[in-house]
């Protein structure tokens, strides 16, 4: 049940005073929270999940470049690639390819990602969403995909960024871990908690990040009250949809479909909005 209207109110990573290592912590927890899989409350990652659900929804995977376009320090892409082609290669297929894009591209991340997987590249310059034509070869087809971002947009912005998609590539999918429900609002004293560990884990020879983390909880603080405002931000499936349907924007050859995903018991979940172009041929 939706507990309240959506708010575009700002989040503390997205403003330009944010300093700069507090934006690569809160993208690096990200990237650790898309691998998280801890037995015997989730069956895989959120990465897995995430690479399971493209496989079904999609009848030829192998065919498809997957465009992150708001990429940050790698998310889940690199995990999705290894889950989704491992399969892939056990059926005899091609390999998909992934590229990296963002309005703030963190090269030096993405170039060790790409280092390590020949099927994973990056674009160096910065792409606005809003503007992104297409990308993969004509011969190819290409799927634009958001991990926990797409709330970060207003609904003007969100609107282009969907037309663009539809006008330009094959298929669209949206991912987020919250929407404005009881189950969401229960994650929030985790993200209090979660720094604790990722800082030793990660950041153990950096007193800045421990600083902030052990003797003044700046970094928790951070991380929920963004973490808050991101659950205030969701959208539902039926306000994705009115968004992407434009009245001038035909989607006569469009499928489109949603749903929720369990990642960890008894309450975290995924939340997903696809929207696949029909091929005739």
């Amino acid at each position: 049940m939706i507990l309240f209207p959506r708010y575009h109110v700002f989040e503390i990573g997205d403003q330009s005073w944010c300093p700069e290592w507090v934006r690569a912590y809160i993208q690096s927890y990200l990237t650790e929270v898309w691998n998280l899989h801890i037995p015997p409350f989730s069956k895989t990652s959120p990465a897995g999940v995430a690479a399971d659900l493209i496989i079904e929804a999609l009848s030829d995977v192998s065919f498809y470049t997957f465009v992150d376009l708001c990429a940050g320090a790698g998310g889940p892409t690199g995990t999705i690639e290894k889950i989704l082609n491992r399969k892939l290669e056990a059926e005899g297929q091609q390999a998909a390819r992934f590229i990296l894009t963002d309005l703030y591209p963190r090269l030096e991340e993405w170039a060790v990602i790409s280092k390590r997987q020949d099927t994973v590249s990056f674009i160096s310059e910065p792409l606005d969403a809003t503007r992104c034509e297409r990308i993969a070869p004509r011969d190819g087809k290409e799927c634009r995909i958001f991990n926990l971002c797409f709330h970060h947009f207003d609904d003007p912005l969100a609107s282009t960024i969907l037309r663009k998609a539809v006008e330009s590539a094959d298929a669209i999918m949206i991912f987020e871990f919250a929407q404005r429900d009881i189950t969401s609002m229960l994650n929030i004293p985790v993200m209090l908690l979660f720094p604790f560990w990722h800082t030793i884990s990660k950041y153990r020879n950096s007193p800045l990040h421990l600083f902030f983390t052990y003797v003044i909880p700046l970094i928790s603080f951070v991380l929920a009250f963004d973490g808050w405002v991101s659950t205030m931000r969701c959208r539902t499936s039926q306000e994705l949809e009115e968004l992407l349907r434009q009245q001038d924007l035909d989607l006569s050859g469009w499928d489109i479909k949603s749903g929720k995903r369990m990642l960890f018991q008894p309450f975290v979940q995924m939340h997903y909005f696809m929207a696949v172009k029909k091929h005739t041929d």
